[in-house]
């Protein structure tokens, strides 16, 4: 009976683990951009929004804009209001390929970066000028993250923790199925013998 009873309490965390392992293992990701990754504009933008799927921790969010020269402009104060980043366009860029990169910590404390790309306006001659809110600076590290062939959002491999928590979820669980069978093996030669 008691051999009964724990092999239904493993088979039983053995399922709760299987159900719940993919949304631990969840993060945040990147959901929509304006201008969206890919788009060729017109014209540069005025403003820059990020929505992501997950609330994020305020301080913990980090972008820097690239135009095609490598001019980095490092964005000094993006606003951020739950899930969504926005920031004023730096008018410091020439264009007309631009690059947005991202680095973010969600509520769950795991740490995202990526990057997405676009095209505005042909370039302008006119010199690059400061903005206050903005920090220029053409040697600041860009985030991770290179933007995919076809322009859309590529996460950074943050990813690699969650890849080891859930081989280790996987082993874990292959001990669990290894020791119901070993139990309910032992079971049935103790009752085949006391027969």
């Amino acid at each position: 009976m008691k051999r009964a009873a724990l092999v239904s309490l493993l088979a039983s965390w053995l399922m709760l683990m299987v159900v719940q392992a993919p949304g631990a293992l969840a993060h945040t990701e990147l959901v929509l951009s304006e201008p969206p990754a890919g788009a060729v504009l017109g014209a540069d933008p005025t403003e820059v929004l990020l929505t992501f799927s997950e609330e994020l921790i305020r301080e913990s969010v980090g972008i820097s804009v690239e135009d095609g020269t490598g001019f980095v402009v490092t964005v000094a104060a993006p606003e951020v209001d739950g899930a969504d980043v926005s920031f004023p366009w730096p008018p410091a860029l020439t264009g007309p390929d631009f690059t947005v990169n991202y680095r973010v910590v969600s509520q769950d404390g795991h740490p995202v970066s990526g990057s997405l790309s676009f095209t505005g306006a042909t370039p302008a001659a006119a010199a690059p000028s400061a903005v206050s809110s903005l920090t220029a600076s053409s040697s600041a590290p860009a985030a991770s993250g290179a933007p995919a062939p076809n322009g859309t959002s590529t996460p950074e491999s943050d990813s690699q923790p969650s890849a080891i928590v859930l081989i280790g979820v996987w082993v874990a669980l292959a001990a669990v199925a290894i020791a119901i069978l070993l139990i309910s093996r032992r079971g049935r030669r103790g009752r085949a013998g006391s027969a």
